[in-house]
């Protein structure tokens, strides 16, 4: 017989015996156990059950103050200039050349000599000619075989020039060894063999002794011609990168066209090369002067040729691909794809002559755009290397080795949770050979699946709030979205005991982003329109509203309207291919979509490219930041919430670090709307390096504890959440629970922001390394790596990143002790100060990194 359902369970205090807190949230406790003294500053205000009391760290900076909390530091310019990540880089020999370790994405480059290098390099030819002719002309004229060489010379000359056969002329014309300075052991050679070495010898010989005193006349000769052949060369690899947009816009004609062009000055570059430089090219082998320009003419023409063959294969594949409309999508990628392993190799060798090329053999107005193109050739096979990859992964995610079925969570992040948003409703996709199965859209949305649940296990402590037991909708608990896709197939494996190759989250976002390239979509069964502007709060009101919700077919609507969206993806025009692609891109990049599959190839493909939504794993002595919102209760809150993280690491002279984070969350709905005006009830979690050391924390307020729901007593612990979540246990002043998760410490606690109210909360802990050690000190080869040996360093790197769906603002200083300066720094909005450096407030849409080199002068 089931049991009659329980009042909520209420704790009492054992401070005040009164219910609803414990004696960590006491106010009776917590005033007599706060010291406030009154000559300091005072802290930020932290609200306990809408009571304030005053709490205070000596590390937190008042932001509330109208000055610049930041004042301290003064912005300056450094010594010397910082190079840019691309020019600590790309040259030969950087005066400094960090070695620091980064998340973000690789970036291939190719060395480039420096101007001040090239000119040195031409300077030192031009001495060592001088020095080889006048070191010649010493030995010429004091040599005893100058007239057996001059008389050789003519011999040869006559040799070569009569029609009758060696053998003939080496019988007529006997040359005594004691006149030929031929080598008295050479007697026994062959005649007919003795000749020819002879003739080949005596002509390499002439050639080297020779140009020395004909140098300038080559290199004259060499010059001349390099015009044409420059121009020849440069315009054809103009060519090809018309040829390379016409690609990318699917111009297939135009990139078709550009290729011939191109092909066409490479050959008549070559030609000129074969009709100039047939002797002059053996000539050069001995002269590095000579050498290196002809080299450098032959590499340029031979990378262009290589180029245009791998456009050529590309233009190939795509066209192969669009033109037989009874190919399904993992035929055309096959076709793409070893389209693309055909082309990439010659992409890999022209990269390499390029890389042997001096710039400085080019006219002068071509010689920066070929540098630029040489760049940023070397980030298209970048791109071209990933997408073989991926390549290789869609032919198992689309269905190329068998059915393969995925959930498709919808997610809103105008109700924010972990992953991005809460999941309202979702599809059920299979996909085999590149092609829809079936998709199933249930119109209940994400309940539909309550019903069916076999699974009772207790939900995360905060989630009780909404719910007695975890179900599907709330499964999206961990930040770390591989970690909530497997427990999204646990729950849907366990309400429809069917299994689930892989999840896609799609935020409302990109449903936005969908309309902004098709336009406007009509539902005529409900009179309703869809626009980028007007979809989200559109639909909401359907949902909400709409004459479906009373038949529990509330989400109806997408169902109704997911064709219209997929038809136009799958037949999309070619001038929509590319703004979808990148809007596809942006969407992934700033994870808006994010992806998990259970194959593990294919999900090592996403975790490369930055697409799986994982929380990045960081070195030991990386800091690190990720703040996560969880809104529970709040409705759709969320979309009128503002966010600023404002971040601070304070090095001290040991080398320990203190880091201070004050999240301001200000709401600027009205009180009373429906859907966005209400509270903001949200359960933040800070992930910090694991290790971290919670020192202080403050400004937080709690939801009624009445409104908590007891679980059911046939509920169990949830042995995957027990897994994930590693208790460590409570700050007792502050109440904020301590959890090792994903290789990072996870500080929690609440946060309740009205309609019109701003509001912050702040975290201090010290951070598990330190920044300048004795061993940085006296590890000489990173000194003589990066700095001269009469300085000390410390490499600060902090590594932030984004929850999917906030809608958040980031600052940070990092603040060093007298006499420590800044050497190098690399980052997006950073500046340099006398003491640090400073990040400027910016929206914060995807992950960061920032690095900060530091020296300082030993005593």
């Amino acid at each position: 017989m089931k049991k009659a359902d329980k009042k909520p369970q209420l704790r009492a205090c054992s401070v005040c015996k009164k219910p609803g807190h414990n004696k960590s949230r006491c106010p009776e406790f917590l005033a007599s156990e706060v010291k406030m003294d009154n000559e300091k500053i005072p802290g930020v205000q932290m609200f306990l059950h809408d009571e304030q009391i005053q709490y205070r760290s000596p590390h937190l900076v008042d932001l509330k103050k109208p000055s610049d909390p930041w004042s301290t530091i003064e912005a300056v310019a450094p010594e010397i200039s910082a190079p840019s990540l691309y020019d600590a880089f790309m040259k030969e020999e950087p005066e400094a050349k960090p070695e620091i370790k980064f998340i973000a994405p690789k970036i291939i480059t190719m060395p480039i000599l420096p101007d001040d290098l090239r000119t040195k390099a031409k300077t030192n030819n031009s001495s060592r000619l001088s020095a080889f002719s006048s070191a010649f002309s010493t030995w010429r004229d004091n040599h005893a075989a100058k007239k057996s060489l001059a008389k050789m010379e003519r011999e040869l000359q006559t040799k070569l020039a009569s029609e009758k056969k060696p053998e003939q002329i080496i019988e007529k014309e006997k040359i005594q060894p004691e006149t030929t300075a031929v080598p008295t052991h050479y007697s026994h050679i062959n005649r007919g063999r003795l000749a020819l070495n002879l003739a080949w010898r005596a002509a390499v010989v002439a050639l080297i002794l020779i140009t020395p005193f004909k140098a300038n006349s080559f290199y004259q000769t060499v010059k001349s011609t390099t015009g044409q052949i420059a121009l020849d060369g440069t315009q054809g690899f103009m060519a090809l990168q018309d040829s390379t947009s016409a690609l990318l816009q699917s111009n297939l004609t135009g990139a078709q066209d550009s290729v011939v062009i191109a092909l066409q000055k490479f050959d008549s570059a070559v030609k000129a090369m074969n009709d100039n430089y047939s002797i002059l090219q053996k000539i050069a082998a001995s002269v590095p002067i000579l050498s290196g320009e002809v080299q450098s003419r032959q590499n340029i023409i031979t990378a262009g040729q290589k180029i245009a063959l791998g456009n050529t294969y590309l233009i190939k594949g795509i066209g192969e691909s669009q033109n037989n409309s009874e190919l399904n999508l993992t035929d055309r990628v096959k076709i793409l794809t070893n389209h693309l392993n055909a082309a990439i190799p010659n992409y890999e060798s022209a990269l390499a002559d390029m890389a042997a090329v001096d710039a400085g053999v080019l006219p002068t107005e071509y010689q920066k755009t070929f540098i630029d193109f040489r760049v940023l050739f070397t980030a298209f096979l970048d791109d071209l290397n990933n997408l073989a990859d991926l390549g290789k992964a869609v032919d198992e995610i689309f269905g190329g080795q068998g059915l393969r079925r995925y959930l498709i969570v919808f997610q809103n992040p105008a109700e924010i949770r972990p992953t991005g948003g809460f999941i309202g409703s979702f599809a059920v996709l299979d996909m085999k050979d590149g092609q829809i199965d079936n998709i199933d859209i249930p119109a209940g949305g994400s309940y539909d699946l309550q019903g069916q649940l076999d699974l009772s296990v207790e939900p995360p402590t905060p989630l009780l709030l909404s719910n007695k037991r975890w179900e599907f909708q709330d499964a999206n608990w961990f930040a770390d979205f591989p970690s909530s896709a497997e427990n999204l197939m646990r729950f849907y494996r366990h309400s429809r005991q069917v299994t689930a190759d892989g999840v896609i989250a799609i935020n409302a976002t990109v449903l936005e982003r969908l309309l902004a390239i098709m336009g406007p979509v009509t539902d005529a069964a409900r009179s309703v329109e869809l626009t980028s502007s007007t979809a989200l709060s559109s639909i909401q009101t359907v949902v909400e509203e709409g004459a479906e919700k009373s038949a529990n077919k509330p989400k109806q609507i997408i169902s109704d309207l997911a064709p219209q969206f997929i038809n136009y993806i799958y037949n999309a025009k070619p001038e929509s291919v590319l703004p979808l692609m990148n809007s596809l891109a942006d969407a992934l990049e700033q994870k808006e979509i994010q992806a998990y599959f259970s194959d593990t190839s294919a999900e090592q493909i996403m975790r490369d490219f930055g697409w799986s939504g994982q929380i990045l794993p960081t070195e030991d002595n990386q800091d690190y930041l990720m703040v996560v919102n969880a809104n529970i209760q709040g409705q759709k809150s969320d979309a009128e919430i503002k966010q600023t993280i404002s971040h601070q690491a304070i090095v001290a002279e040991d080398g320990s670090v203190i880091d201070t984070v004050v999240i301001t969350r200000e709401h600027t709905g009205n009180a009373g709307d429906k859907f966005y005006g209400q509270t903001n009830i949200d359960y933040v979690r800070l992930y910090v390096p694991e290790g971290s050391e919670l020192i202080s924390a403050g400004g937080f307020t709690w939801p009624d504890e009445k409104k908590f729901r007891a679980p059911e007593s046939w509920t169990s612990k949830d042995i995957f959440l027990a897994s994930v979540e590693k208790e460590l246990g409570y700050d007792a002043k502050s109440g904020t629970r301590l959890t090792n998760e994903f290789g990072k410490t996870a500080l929690g606690n609440w946060l309740i922001v009205q309609p019109g109210e701003t509001r912050q909360i702040q975290f201090t802990y010290k951070l598990p390394f330190k920044v300048i050690s004795d061993e940085t000190k006296a590890d000489e080869n990173i000194l003589q790596k990066i700095v001269k040996n009469d300085t000390a360093t410390s490499r600060y790197q902090l590594v932030v990143q984004r929850q999917s769906g906030s809608n958040s603002e980031f600052e940070s200083q990092i603040i060093y002790p007298s006499p420590w300066y800044p050497s190098w720094n690399e980052g997006v909005d950073s500046t340099l100060a006398q003491n640090g450096m400073g990040i400027n407030k910016f929206a914060l849409i995807n992950d960061q990194v920032w690095s900060l080199l530091m020296k300082n002068e030993k005593n």
